[in-house]
């Protein structure tokens, strides 16, 4: 018996067809990034290497980043910096596009639930941002036809992900004046080294502000105003974020667009709590002011500037504030690498820009050993290092240098605070070591933990007489239980320089894996805490723990006991069993059959 089909069921069938149908494409639109980009329908004036829309100018100079002056209000700042910057921002989005994807692939998921989690985060952070800044967006939106919440989601990008390394300092100079200098390091930087730009908003009613950042990233990581304060900062890491928090990056430039002091700055911190943890350098070229003022999602402390230097690397300071730091900066090595080459730096009354130059490329210990080149070790001038900048402290632009790394070792060029005026060259490059920079590639790859692998591979094939390419194979393989060729790479890194105790720790390591207890236990136990970092330290007792463990069950004990004091000490111990342990216990199962 055929059902009646009445008319009724027809339209609820239609509209419930209808709404899932608006439901899917929802959905789908808020997976998708950056999701479809318009048409530009606004004409740009060329001249040269100038380009003019409305009341904005962009300079594109040979060999150089571009620089573009934007102004009016915020929407109308933003309908310029559309235009004008199109070309950059649509090579920007594909490179974010790669960058998300390989986030996705080492996270094991897939980039549509990436996408939309990135998207909802950063809509929920952009709904406690001043109205002007949304009007911004709006206009940068229209001018570039890009989605508004793709260009929200790379705005507050930073705030969501927060995974870069830096290094800032502040140095007296010559009358009182202040040096204000900054790395910016970012992990796996092969896109981001390619696209850096500089914007001036000369906004209505506000302070004009200058930032050298990406394309889309309309906050502050880096940046200046008309009246003398500047700005860069460090990324802590704290056990607690608060997601409740405000933008660190829009943050900064409020403060710089209303403050004149940084008086009237730490009045901001008062009303505004942090999402995270950041170590933000501060100086007032007017007042011959500098600062690093450390915030944390539940407090905020202040270090002003007493002597001649003041450096800032990425782990609290604060005594209070420490408490909050997570596990793994306590026992890491990148931090006190860079400390200890600070350290060894002249100390004078006064300093010059070249001064801060040398600062940020410094890679030598007090030892005179090279830190860009010695096992895990980690200089001040690093592998991860996209751009260097030191803002000028008479007041004219900045000195500027960018690469895929080691960036202060590249050419160094003066911007001028005027941009019709092109850069000129400060201070020429300074070698880079092939096998240096080759390395520095494949660390700054986008691609799979295994592709890299591969590459450090073929480099110890090509620098045969390298150790530490040999040793760059021992510690990835380790890191993702390669097994088949681990001993062999840490044996040979050892071999050739067996004064190196990272290569003898990881070779002690190796002779447990190869079912050789007693020659572990001799060149591990040769090795004194003092010569290692935590983590290092920690590898090393849990390696004497299992290979006395069938020998001399008391001495394991002993070692598993100050394997233990150190975890209490860093409070480490959840961080050891999720991220520590299971690298061990693979070794211990799979990792003695060669």
């Amino acid at each position: 018996m055929k059902r009646k089909i009445t008319k009724k069921k027809i339209t609820v069938l239609t509209v419930l067809l209808v709404i899932s149908i608006i439901l899917g494409y929802a959905i789908l639109e808020s997976a998708s990034f950056p999701g479809k980009i318009a048409t530009s329908e606004y004409k740009v004036t060329t001249e040269g290497g100038k380009s003019t829309f409305h009341e904005g100018v962009i300079y594109r100079y040979p060999g150089m980043v571009p620089l573009l002056s934007v102004s009016g209000d915020h929407y109308e700042m933003g309908l310029q910096y559309g235009v004008l910057l199109r070309p950059e921002v649509m090579k920007a989005l594909e490179s974010y596009e790669k960058i998300l994807r390989r986030e996705a692939e080492e996270e094991g998921i897939p980039y549509p639930i990436l996408s939309a989690v990135l998207k909802y985060k950063a809509k929920k952070l952009s709904k406690s941002l001043p109205d002007r800044f949304l009007e911004e967006i709006k206009g940068v939106s229209k001018g570039s036809g890009v989605p508004e919440d793709a260009i929200i989601t790379i705005s507050l990008f930073y705030d969501v992900s927060m995974a870069t390394g830096c290094t800032g300092i502040l140095m007296r100079g010559e009358n009182g004046t202040i040096i204000h200098a900054r790395n910016n390091d970012w992990f796996e930087g092969e896109e981001l080294g390619k696209l850096t730009v500089v914007v001036r908003y000369n906004a209505t009613g506000y302070n004009s502000v200058t930032h050298i950042d990406y394309p889309l990233w309309m906050g502050v990581e880096t940046g200046y105003n008309d009246k003398g304060l500047a700005f860069s900062e460090e990324t802590y890491g704290v056990k607690e974020p608060n997601p409740n928090g405000f933008s660190i990056v829009y943050l900064a430039r409020i403060a710089l667009e209303e403050c004149s002091t940084l008086d009237e700055v730490y009045r901001l911190f008062g009303r505004y709590s942090a999402i995270g943890g950041y170590g933000t350098v501060w100086s007032d070229r007017d007042e011959g002011r500098g600062v690093v003022v450390e915030l944390t999602p539940t407090a905020w402390a202040v270090k002003e500037m007493e002597g001649s230097i003041l450096w800032n690397f990425n782990h609290i300071y604060d005594p209070e504030l420490r408490k909050q730091q997570r596990a793994k900066t306590n026992i890491d090595g990148w931090n006190w690498d860079r400390e200890e080459i600070a350290s060894a730096f002249p100390m004078k009354p006064e300093y010059e820009i070249k001064d801060a130059v040398k600062f940020l490329r410094a890679q030598k210990a007090p030892d005179g050993t090279d830190y860009s080149w010695y096992g895990t070790k980690r200089s001040i001038c690093n592998d991860c290092g996209l751009l260097m900048m030191v803002f000028d402290p008479d007041g004219d632009g900045f000195y500027l240098a960018t690469g895929p790394s080691y960036a202060a070792c590249r050419n160094i060029y003066h911007v001028h605070g005027d941009f019709s005026r092109p850069p000129e060259l400060f201070m020429e490059a300074v070698l880079i070591k092939p096998a240096v920079e080759e390395a520095a590639r494949i660390r700054n790859m986008l691609v799979s933990r295994e592709e890299k692998l591969q590459a450090y591979v073929d480099l110890a094939q090509k620098y045969k007489d390298d150790a530490n390419t040999y040793f760059l194979v021992a510690y990835h393989s380790f890191q993702q239980s390669s097994w088949d060729m681990f001993a062999d790479y840490a044996e040979k890194a050892y071999s050739m320089k067996p004064f190196v105790t990272e290569y003898k720790l990881f070779a002690g390591i190796a002779a447990y894996q190869q079912k050789e207890p007693d020659r572990a236990i001799k060149l591990l136990e040769s090795i004194e805490f003092s010569e290692l970092h935590p983590w290092q330290e920690i590898y090393r007792l849990r390696m004497l723990e299992k290979a006395w463990d069938s020998k001399n069950p008391e001495i394991s004990n002993q070692y598993n006991a100050q394997k233990q004091a150190i975890l209490d000490r860093y409070d480490a111990h959840l961080y050891y069993e999720k991220e520590i342990a299971p690298l061990f216990e693979e070794l211990d199962t799979g990792g003695k059959e060669k």
